[in-house]
């Protein structure tokens, strides 16, 4: 696959998605954006989605739209002018150009490792597409992953916010979108970042996983999916849910995971989380620190030796 490398192309592909269409004239594309223009055709990102039959000449019509027919005589495209010439016009200037977005999407995600289930799934037509799931560094588990475009409007950042609500993400959600102001969005456990804040470089629509995950650490976990504790951390609160505990041991534990959760540095290394907290003897393990309360299982996860809340 040929990775696009060349900003007056990432530049016109952005702008492009940001109009109602989603789709760019050949004619002005050609004119106002030649060299980016061919960049996209060459890489595959734009595709030809039909043509239309009017174009506008800078002649005595003053810049007013005529109908263009095809000439077997001559063999083109084309219109007679009032001088009764015959006035050729290229094909591609013709074609309408719309973005290729599973194209888009593989080069939006190609630096990233992607989870197991890979989908470009439309959630609303022309607005939100499901990208799967992407795995970062100092993320206990992969990240959901969407796209979006025009979220400055706010009918599409409506039903943007109504879709999360009705397709909650287990863990925390991105959405991507080509929208450089995107309204806020006030929904946690999501957090919108436009490409351009981290995209490799500025000639490139590439993702950089590295710059993503520092972007997440900015935004506290407890904005995003809050979680309750009292003051001694023996009780939890997790939406509706309340989850007492009762042991000094279990109060450390889950006073380091909360406080890692809550600078959103959630993974920790169970061994130096259980010798922080003071186990001793045989407490080797989060099961037999919390051998008598079996509810951590509902909100603290282990795995690779390392442990982190998730809920």
């Amino acid at each position: 696959m040929a990775l696009i490398a060349h900003k007056g192309a990432v530049d016109l592909l952005l702008r492009i998605l940001e109009t109602k269409s989603g789709r760019i004239s050949g004619a002005v594309m050609h004119a106002s954006f030649g060299e980016a223009g061919r960049r996209l055709i060459e890489s595959k990102l734009l595709l030809s989605t039909g043509r239309t039959d009017m174009f506008s000449v800078m002649d005595d019509y003053e810049d007013e739209p005529v109908r263009v027919e095809w000439s077997a005589e001559q063999e083109s495209y084309g219109y007679f002018a009032r001088s009764g010439q015959w006035s050729a016009v290229p094909a591609e200037d013709l074609a309408f150009y719309k973005v290729t977005m599973p194209i888009f999407f593989s080069q939006l995600l190609v630096r990233c490792e992607r989870g197991s289930a890979q989908r470009d799934e439309v959630l609303i037509p022309e607005v939100v597409w499901d990208l799967g799931s992407v795995k970062l560094e100092s993320r206990g588990q992969p990240v959901s992953v969407w796209f979006a475009r025009r979220l400055f409007e706010s009918e599409h950042l409506k039903s943007l916010e109504a879709l999360a609500l009705r397709r909650p993400a287990v863990g925390m959600r991105v959405i991507i979108t080509s929208t450089t102001d995107a309204l806020d969005l006030d929904l946690p456990g999501h957090m919108i970042v436009a490409l351009r804040d981290v995209g490799e470089a500025a000639a490139s629509i590439s993702v950089d996983p590295i710059i993503l995950a520092k972007r997440m650490k900015m935004v506290p976990a407890s904005q995003l999916k809050p979680i309750g504790h009292s003051a001694d951390y023996g009780q939890i609160r997790i939406g509706q849910q309340i989850f007492i505990f009762r042991g000094d041991l279990h109060r450390q534990i889950l006073k380091i995971l909360v406080d890692a959760y809550n600078r959103n540095d959630a993974v920790c290394r169970t061994s130096q989380v259980l010798e922080d907290a003071g186990a001793r003897g045989k407490t080797n393990s989060l099961a037999r620190a919390f051998s008598k309360n079996a509810d951590w299982h509902k909100f603290i996860k282990e795995k690779a030796g390392n442990c982190w809340i998730e809920f």
